[in-house]
């Protein structure tokens, strides 16, 4: 059985109040000065860049964010948006290349280290995405979503002590965050001898919270 590892990037950073799904437009980064936002000249180029990300006219958007890191090339906020942009167009490289600059430039942007995290866990590279992943959270303790990405990569490599141990404190920071709650119920499943009453709970719970039923996952409840 698999963990629900959503791979599509979820840049935080990049996206409004509003828009904290996995398809996620970035804000404008017009009107930034140097600790993370552009001078005011740039409104013209953040908002062709935001409304290209949003058509999913990757060229265009790429071409925007490019033209303001003629401008500032340490912003890491455009590192990041540019990232983005170059995950969404599935150049893995590229993206990962820009949000090594995001947090070279600015360390504490957790989201940054997350995109990452996910990037390089996605080319096999586990070791350096729980690295990630531990960074974004040391940056935002209480991202449920970085620890749940952190289960899932250390699960990968057979800690499943530490991965429940994940799994049970984005639970405890986002009781409805239905893909932890599914998760683990895969690893009570998992657990010998299983645990399955406690599974179940974990499982009925995913589907309350809008998550998938799965056919393997409830053959196993059933056993």
């Amino acid at each position: 059985m698999m963990f629900v590892n959503p791979l599509k990037i979820s840049v935080l950073l990049l996206v409004s109040a509003i828009c904290q799904a996995q398809e996620a437009a970035p804000i404008n980064p017009a009107n930034m000065n140097k600790t993370g936002m552009l001078p005011p000249h740039t409104k013209v180029l953040g908002e062709r860049a935001a409304a290209a990300f949003g058509k999913k006219d990757w060229a265009s958007a790429r071409k925007a964010y490019r033209e303001m890191l003629e401008l500032d090339d340490g912003n890491a906020l455009v590192w990041a948006n540019l990232g983005a942009v170059e995950q969404q167009a599935g150049e893995a490289v590229r993206a990962i290349e820009c949000f090594e600059k995001s947090v070279q430039f600015n360390p504490q942007l957790a989201p940054s280290w997350t995109a990452l995290g996910l990037l390089l866990q996605r080319q096999g590279d586990t070791y350096r995405a729980i690295s990630c992943f531990a960074r974004a959270i040391h940056e935002d303790p209480e991202d449920a979503r970085a620890h749940n990405y952190l289960a899932i990569a250390a699960k990968g490599l057979g800690w499943n002590d530490a991965a429940e141990a994940e799994l049970q404190r984005a639970i405890d920071m986002k009781p409805d965050y239905g893909t932890a709650h599914f998760n683990m119920a895969l690893m009570l499943l998992e657990r010998r001898p299983p645990a399955i009453e406690l599974a179940r709970r974990h499982y009925e719970k995913a589907l309350s919270l809008g998550v998938a039923k799965d056919d393997v996952v409830e053959r196993r409840l059933k056993e």
